[in-house]
């Protein structure tokens, strides 16, 4: 049964146990030659990340900055999926239930990895780099004045491996750090990239290792690790 004809109620409880089965059947069975040129067809210049699987034969997305809708093509005409603003089970059910857009549970099983890689992917992609390396791409201005050295500052953040694994997040914790600027208390990187900010920005910094924890291994943070930070400097 595809989770097009299941009801309402019944969807979020077998979704797991569904995506779980599947997943098994696709270690176990599918050989896999997926090729990003299976995607040539999707030459519209909205997109320019494209995506594919070796668990998945035969099946290719494409994604685009700032973008209402994703493309992908599985041996058919491709297929413009709209994007969510979230991108967990509640968005995946939604687009399984859509009729319009005729998704498989096969399908859905990719896009769910397809939009892990593509959430990874947007933390690299569009920096601006100072001279000490440090990479930074603002997506929130803010409006408020930028700190000075001595000013103790709140933030919040997450910050990722460039695998995309999550190592520490203060949103997690429901609570921001506070840390004073310009005193050595935090990696360089955090020190350099966060003077940039204006209060009330939203920024993704990029952090090289001679800036980050260098070639120390720290907790879950290997060695000569490249960090990513989302974070958010507040106003308050």
């Amino acid at each position: 049964m595809g989770f097009l004809l299941l009801p309402d109620y019944q969807i979020k409880k077998l979704m797991t146990r569904y995506f779980l089965s599947i997943i098994m059947v696709a270690a176990s069975s599918i050989a896999a030659i997926a090729q990003c040129e299976k995607c040539e067809m999707l030459v519209d210049q909205r997109y320019h990340y494209c995506y594919t699987d070796d668990d998945f034969d035969g099946i290719c997305a494409q994604f685009g900055v700032n973008q209402p809708t994703f493309a992908i093509k599985s041996g058919r005409k491709p297929k413009d999926i709209p994007v969510g603003s979230e991108t967990g089970i509640e968005y995946l059910v939604s687009i399984a239930q859509n009729k319009k857009l005729k998704i498989s549970p096969y399908e859905i099983l990719f896009i769910e990895r397809a939009l892990k890689g593509w959430e990874i992917e947007q933390r690299k992609f569009g920096h601006t780099y100072t001279q000490s390396g440090l990479g930074y791409r603002i997506l929130n201005e803010g409006t408020g004045e930028k700190p000075a050295d001595g000013e103790t500052v709140n933030v919040h953040y997450s910050g990722y491996l460039e695998d995309g694994e999550k190592f520490d997040s203060s949103y997690d914790r429901n609570k921001p750090f506070s840390f004073t600027l310009g005193k050595g208390n935090v990696i360089a990187g955090w020190e350099e990239g966060i003077a940039l900010l204006n209060k009330g920005a939203k920024a993704i910094l990029r952090i090289p290792p001679n800036l980050g924890y260098g070639t120390r291994k720290v907790g879950s943070i290997p060695a000569n690790s490249t960090l990513y930070f989302e974070i958010e400097l507040l106003a308050e």
